[in-house]
């Protein structure tokens, strides 16, 4: 595991441990909500996540809560500071990850457009399709219709499993849409041939009609 890695995991943990301890106390679950957002807050003019990591390993904590001002003094000392941190950081990189993705698949969807493509690749994750982590998600730039095949691990067995589904999305920017039902439900495989096979089914009926 990289550092960059390291520190994202410690953000996640720390988030994770935090609020079970809290919710047992609502009036520390209000502070302790009040604090991570004040922090996040103050992150916000992080430009992306591996700035993110910089300013985390060059910064101290109670400096960073002083100038999010947060009053220290005033909060309960069962308040664990660090794990508030991690979590105000971890607040913040959901944030990015969600706009580096939204930022990708805009991105994906005007190159296409204006390659005069029918189709356009608005996800895509790992390298080789039949080893996990593996996500591909291909969207009708007229219609929205848009096929994802999905390779992972199977906790069981230890073997990829492999996954395909028909989406309805937004064909302007790629994002689900509300209430709307899948136009193939999710169907799992062990077999990569027929998983393959599946999937270029639903793509010829679904993305190119």
């Amino acid at each position: 595991m990289s550092e960059r890695d390291d520190v994202l995991r410690r953000w996640r943990l720390g988030e994770e441990r935090l609020y079970p301890v809290a919710t047992v106390r609502p009036d520390l679950y209000q502070a302790v909500i009040g604090v991570v957002r004040a922090l996040s807050d103050h992150l916000s003019t992080v430009p992306d996540l591996d700035a993110l990591v910089v300013t985390f390993r060059e910064s101290e904590r109670d400096e960073e809560l002083d100038a999010a001002g947060v009053a220290r003094l005033d909060l309960s000392p069962e308040i664990d500071l660090d794990l508030v941190r991690d979590a105000a950081y971890q607040v913040r990189a959901r944030e990015l990850t969600v706009r580096s993705a939204t930022e990708r698949t805009e991105t994906a969807i005007r190159r296409a457009r204006a390659a005069g493509e029918a189709t356009a690749v608005i996800w895509s994750e790992g390298e080789r399709e039949l080893w996990p982590p593996y996500r591909r998600v291909e969207m009708s730039l007229a219609t929205g219709r848009a096929i994802a095949v999905t390779t992972l691990m199977d906790p069981d067995t230890m073997m990829p499993r492999y996954a395909v589904e028909a989406l309805a999305l937004d064909p302007e920017n790629g994002e689900a849409l509300p209430d709307e039902e899948p136009l193939a439900p999710r169907r799992e495989f062990t077999d990569p041939d027929e998983w393959r096979a599946t999937a270029e089914s639903l793509r010829r009926s679904l993305l190119t009609t």
